[in-house]
């Protein structure tokens, strides 16, 4: 008769769950109609724009595409310069990789009376165009266009922050994220100097590069100190905007995705997490994680987030199952393979499993191998770019500082450099393989 009640009680519990996420899809989906209804009646522009707004906060990203057109023309009719500018902003996001759809909204952005704030978006839509072309490095029709912009389209003894901007921008992207030599780095320096230098109402340029930063040094050679303090910037914009969209009556605007990838992102930098920190984000996570459809999807399709928790308290069990399972993702790029197999290598070792830690072993071997040939090319277009670079004031705040030449002797020994380097990395391989020859003779020997 208990056990009977239990199950009484839990099939109400079950079904009032289910119930409750069965609704929350229409719940948004009524709202929608509901607010669309209520924009075939409204007489102004500004009355629209309000109701636009809503059902776009409320929209799938398809939905989102569709009302983002939309809110366009009707921000342009209510002459709404920061309607006008956000959904040109969304959309460039949206379509970065459609060359036409881009061409357009720069032409419209062209038209924005206000020097700076088109200065401003335009700088930010050539730089997701750019992002997004740039995770194909060998699109080699591609990185002729940008290096030829970088070295034609700029005017770099000018003042304009916004060109200087598109300019690093466009350098980091061409010696690619992966790069970790001298410009590279003065670059991102530079930019992120830049950036702190711009008015609060530029946060969409502000995100743009606490994003890419934060992705940068997320890396496994990158410094994941900083990586975090980029997200944690990251966040408190988001928290500004939450606020702003409140007093603007935008009571359907949702940052719970945005918060999500910061949040994995700083996971994902564990080694730099205390404990107490690692148990606040794993808590925010989780917290997102209940209340936002989008975001359970994703955790549940990817385990990316869990395999970081798993790592960060020392769980080596289950992050190796988790990690075997995130490495078979075809879309991970050679970057992330590397990482995740250092991963594999440390809980592997963890818990003594040595044909786990001699598999993942071999792959960070080879994925290495592929990122030092990648970064060769980096350097060699580091050292092809340099004079160019160098000899104008961009890499200096103060416009009157000192320029000079790289000389012949330090081309040499730039070459030297990377000779070194080749050797070392050559010696660390023969190590490599020296272990793994051990261990397989080690093996064998037990077995017998």
């Amino acid at each position: 008769m208990k056990k009977r009640k239990i199950l009484i009680i839990l099939t109400i519990i079950i079904a009032g769950v289910m119930s409750a996420v069965a609704q929350t899809k229409p719940a948004k989906q009524e709202l929608i109609e509901k607010y669309a209804e209520q924009l075939k009646t409204t007489t102004s522009a500004r009355d629209s724009l309000r109701i636009l707004y809503y059902i776009f906060d409320l929209s799938d990203r398809k939905g989102q595409v569709s009302s983002a057109w939309e809110i366009l023309r009707t921000a342009e009719r209510a002459d709404n310069m920061n309607a006008q500018l956000d959904m040109i902003r969304n959309l460039a996001t949206f379509f970065a990789a459609n060359d036409s759809v881009i061409g357009a909204l720069i032409e419209m952005t062209e038209n924005i009376p206000n020097q700076e704030a088109r200065a401003a978006t335009k700088t930010f839509i050539v730089n997701q165009q750019i992002n997004r072309k740039s995770r194909h490095p060998d699109d080699t029709d591609f990185q002729k266009i940008l290096l030829d912009s970088i070295t034609k389209s700029h005017n770099l003894e000018g003042k304009d922050i916004y060109d200087k901007l598109s300019l690093l921008y466009q350098i980091i992207q061409y010696l690619g994220v992966d790069a970790d030599g001298v410009l590279f780095k003065e670059c991102l320096d530079t930019y992120g100097k830049l950036i702190e230098d711009l008015p609060q109402s530029d946060y969409p340029l502000k995100n743009q590069y606490y994003t890419t930063a934060a992705m940068i040094h997320s890396r496994l050679n990158g410094n994941p100190h900083k990586a975090i303090e980029y997200d944690k910037k990251l966040l408190e914009i988001i928290e500004q905007l939450q606020q702003m969209y409140i007093k603007k009556n935008r009571k359907f605007r949702n940052y719970d995705t945005n918060k999500f990838i910061s949040y994995r992102r700083m996971m994902g930098n564990y080694h730099a997490l205390s404990e107490e920190e690692i148990e606040t984000i794993h808590d925010s996570i989780m917290a997102i994680y209940e209340r936002n459809a989008d975001v359970r999807h994703t955790m549940d399709q990817n385990g990316q987030a869990n395999v970081f928790y798993y790592m960060a308290t020392k769980d080596y069990k289950n992050a190796i199952p988790a990690l075997e399972g995130f490495l078979r993702n075809r879309d991970l790029s050679t970057y992330q393979r590397q990482k995740y197999n250092g991963m594999l290598i440390e809980a592997a070792k963890g818990v003594n499993d040595t044909k786990t830690y001699i598999k993942a072993m071999e792959q960070f071997i080879e994925y290495s191998e592929e990122i030092d040939s990648l970064r060769k090319i980096t350097m060699k277009r580091e050292i092809m770019l340099r004079d160019s670079i160098i000899n104008a004031p961009l890499l200096y705040k103060d416009s009157s500082a000192p320029t000079r030449h790289l000389t012949n002797l330090e081309h040499r020994k730039i070459e030297q450099t990377l000779t070194i380097i080749a050797s070392a990395l050559a010696v660390l391989l023969i190590i490599y393989i020296i272990l793994y020859v051990k261990l397989r003779i080690r093996m064998k020997r037990s077995r017998k």
